[in-house]
């Protein structure tokens, strides 16, 4: 039977015309033209829910093989769906679902958009189906009620919906054709008919910064080692982010098991946390040190003592992390090993106005800078005028500081490349149906904002911090690094104690350094004892396997 007869009998009536693919959409790639959805044709489960007679029993029995809520599945069986798509089936979940020989319950190919090794989810989105209100907002503001209907599927997170003008297409890879009877039920035992010649269309494309061998070994020692928090790997030189990635994770095919969660801010999987704002604790004595070298103020060699503890008045005495103090110590070591009432005296003598005139140099005030991306304007560093405590809290990370990993990424690429301002970019251009950019995004020109003298002195004291200091667990044999290790509190409790931030980020390798990574975890003990180590794997990877 031809593709024209089959089309034109779905057009009678007796035939149903299905898309062969779940979401008709143009590519996102890594930097090196590899799929990050990793969409391909893989086995679906289609079922139509006019024929399942026992919905309670196919929902219980269905949904512990797909590992989904049944209570989920039985209200969408209840809904006027006219099918319901689950993609991504292994061998094991075909045989179990052929097993229960439910009518109405098909296995059949299907391109599916995200794969099961779909990476960098966070960035990349997801789509959803319009609802009617989303589609009334959609007439009172745009023109896209023109190009789209209630139940069509948009970008709704990500660059998924950054990009939906470009990505979204009108025709799948291929459809299917079933027999259905006059009430429009799907006929057991007539097979799928294939309507072909879709499957060479070009298709646009967004092309990300992004590294997928990279990103793929990242997610994989987060998926070990991260069960909250952040990766960020990016190029010192240029602002390409390698590799970013967020957990907990989340599957892009079955979005509604997550909605409930969405609410729990302290585990929402939707957040993305190398996006987030959060204290970076110590890590912002990157920024206080790198201010004071410049400014001469202080002198790596210059002496200090901590007695446990930096007493700005009766009322207000702030601890250093080590209760019984440091004893005599000089400015580098004050750094390599974080000593809190160091950085107070240091951050009270250079005074709100210089850390704010540094974090204007750094690109820090407004998290407004991420080529490819949308600007998220917020305000990262907002020291209050009144009085020396919170100058004194800010010198801890805490009060008034708020950065992403991103940012921290791009603080730590100012000193590992000699004293130049980065822009992170992470998508590099969007190309046409016929492989023709139409829009692309340049490296913005690294701009000069430290002396060499200053980068070269910070970069020998983040080497004392893996040498010598808090970040000993971030060393790397052969190569070294170099980088600040930082704890904050993150307001909530974990075991009954408080939760913390804790954060490793550095560069390697100290030679001609390349890459900038930078670690957050929700959790754990501190930043040297749970961020350090995951950062010594994904820069051992860097340096031998990538």
């Amino acid at each position: 039977m031809g593709s024209k007869s089959l089309a034109v009998k779905a057009q009678e009536g007796r035939l149903r015309l299905i898309s062969g693919e779940d979401f008709p959409r143009g590519d996102i790639l890594d930097r090196n033209g590899v799929s990050l959805t990793d969409s391909k044709i893989m086995p679906a489960l289609m079922v139509f829910p006019s024929m399942i007679k026992d919905k309670e029993g196919f929902s219980f029995s269905t949904a512990q093989i797909l590992g989904i809520s049944a209570d989920l599945l039985k209200k969408r069986l209840s809904n006027k769906n006219e099918y319901l798509i689950f993609p991504n089936l292994t061998n094991s979940q075909i045989e179990k679902i052929k097993s229960l020989n439910f009518e109405g319950a098909f296995i059949v190919p299907l391109k599916t958009r995200y794969g099961p090794n779909s990476l960098s989810r966070h960035f990349v989105g997801h789509v959803n189906s319009i609802d009617l209100e989303t589609w009334k907002a959609f007439q009172n503001k745009t023109n896209l009620e023109k190009k789209y209907k209630i139940n069509d599927f948009i970008g709704v997170k990500g660059m998924e919906v950054v990009y939906e003008k470009y990505l979204r297409v009108e025709k799948p890879l291929f459809y299917w054709i079933v027999t259905v009877d006059a009430r429009g039920r799907v006929i057991p035992g007539l097979s799928f008919n294939k309507i072909t010649g879709y499957e060479k269309a070009p298709r646009p494309s967004v092309v990300t910064t992004l590294d997928f061998k990279l990103q793929k070994e990242v997610e994989r020692i987060m998926d070990q080692k991260i069960p909250r928090g952040a990766v960020v790997v990016m190029d010192v030189f240029n602002g390409d982010i390698l590799a970013a990635a967020s957990r907990p994770n989340y599957d892009q095919n079955n979005i509604v098991e997550y909605v409930a969660l969405e609410e729990k801010n302290n585990n929402n999987p939707f957040i993305n946390r190398a996006y987030e704002h959060y204290y970076p604790g110590s890590i912002f004595k990157i920024l206080i040190a790198t201010a004071a070298i410049e400014e001469k103020i202080v002198d790596p060699d210059e002496l200090f003592t901590c007695s446990g503890e930096y007493v700005l008045n009766p009322q207000h005495i702030i601890g250093c992390w080590k209760e019984e103090g440091h004893g005599p110590l000089t400015f580098e070591e004050g750094f390599a090993h974080s000593c809190n009432p160091v950085f107070v005296d240091i951050a009270l003598s250079l005074g709100r106005e210089k850390l704010l005139e540094y974090g204007e140099k750094f690109g820090l005030i407004y998290d407004d800078a991420l080529i490819g991306y949308p600007k998220s304007r917020f305000k990262s560093i907002d020291i209050s005028p009144y009085g020396k405590g919170k100058v004194a809290n800010a010198a801890l990370g805490q009060e008034g500081i708020s950065l992403s990993p991103i940012q921290v990424a791009s603080m730590v690429s100012v000193i590992a490349n000699g004293g130049h301002l980065v822009v992170p970019r992470i998508v590099q251009e969007v190309k046409d149906h016929n492989g023709k950019t139409i829009v692309s995004y340049d490296y913005e020109e690294p701009k000069p904002v430290i002396s060499e003298r200053t980068a070269r002195i910070i970069q020998k004291m983040m080497v004392k911090t893996t040498t010598e200091g808090t970040g000993k667990k971030a060393w790397v044999s052969g190569y070294g690094s170099a980088g600040k290790t930082g704890s904050a509190e993150t307001g909530f409790k974990g075991a009954g104690k408080p939760r913390h931030f804790n954060w490793f980020a550095g560069y390697v390798p100290i030679k001609n350094p390349r890459f900038a990574v930078v670690v957050m975890v929700e959790g754990g003990e501190s930043g040297g004892e749970t961020a350090a180590p995951v950062f010594k794997e994904i820069a051992s990877f860097l340096l031998n396997d990538y």
